[in-house]
C-alpha cells in the first residue's frame, strides 16, 4: 500500500512539473522572456506560486531544467548529420536537416526563452548555449570536411559551419519559437535548399 501512495505521489509530482513547463511554454509562444514572471505562468497552469517552488527554484531553473530533453533531442540529431555524406544532393541534406527541425517543432518556444535569457545576461544559461553551439559547430566542420568543400581552409570550412549553424538556429528559432509557425515541410526545404547550394557552389 506504501509503495502504491509513493507512485501516487510522484505521478502527481511528475504531472505537477509538466503543466507549469506546458503553462511556460504556451506563454513563451507570445511573451517575450524577460516581460515572463512566476505568477504569470501559474496563472496560466492553474496554480499558486507556492507549487511552482516545489519544482523549481526561478523562471531561470525552469528553462534550465525543461531545456534538457530538448538539447538531448538536438545532440540526438546529430547522428544523423554526423552519418551524412553532403556531395550537394538535397535528399541527402534534407534527411539530415530533419531532425533538428522536429527538435525545434516540439521544443520551439523553450528554446527561444533559453536564447532570449542568455541574451539578457543570464550567464549559466548562455554557457549551456554556446556549448551547444560549439559542439554544432565542430560538428559540422567536420562533416564539411568531407564534401566538396574538402579542400578549403580548415579556417574557412570552420567559418562557414559557424555562418550554417547560427543560420539554422536563429532561423528555426523564428520559424518555431512563437506563432504563427512555419511547417515542418517548408522549414525543411528552406534550409536544405540553402545548405544545397553552399556545398554545391564551391
Amino acid at each position: 500500500m506504501a509503495t502504491h501512495t509513493k507512485a501516487n505521489i510522484r505521478t502527481t509530482r511528475q504531472e505537477s512539473r509538466a503543466r507549469i513547463v506546458a503553462a511556460a511554454t504556451e506563454l513563451i509562444r507570445r511573451t517575450p522572456y524577460a516581460a515572463l514572471t512566476v505568477e504569470d505562468v501559474m496563472r496560466e497552469a492553474g496554480a499558486g506560486r507556492t507549487i511552482f517552488y516545489r519544482h523549481f527554484d526561478d523562471l531561470s531553473d525552469l528553462l534550465r531544467r525543461a531545456g534538457r530533453e530538448a538539447f538531448e533531442g538536438l545532440f540526438e540529431a546529430e547522428q544523423a548529420l554526423r552519418t551524412a555524406r553532403l556531395e550537394g544532393e538535397e535528399d541527402v541534406i534534407r534527411a539530415a536537416i530533419e531532425p533538428a527541425v522536429a527538435v525545434y517543432r516540439e521544443h520551439g518556444p523553450l528554446l527561444r526563452g533559453i536564447a532570449e535569457a542568455a541574451a539578457s545576461g543570464d550567464e549559466e544559461i548562455a554557457a549551456g548555449q554556446r556549448a551547444m553551439i560549439e559542439r554544432f559547430d565542430e560538428l559540422v566542420a567536420d562533416v564539411l570536411r568531407t564534401s566538396r568543400l574538402a579542400d578549403r581552409s580548415d579556417e574557412e570550412i570552420a567559418e562557414t559551419a559557424h555562418a550554417l549553424n547560427l543560420m539554422n538556429v536563429n532561423y528555426l528559432l523564428d520559424a518555431f519559437g512563437r506563432e504563427p509557425r512555419v511547417s515542418t515541410t517548408t522549414a525543411v526545404h528552406t534550409l536544405a535548399g540553402i545548405w544545397s547550394a553552399v556545398i554545391e557552389d564551391a
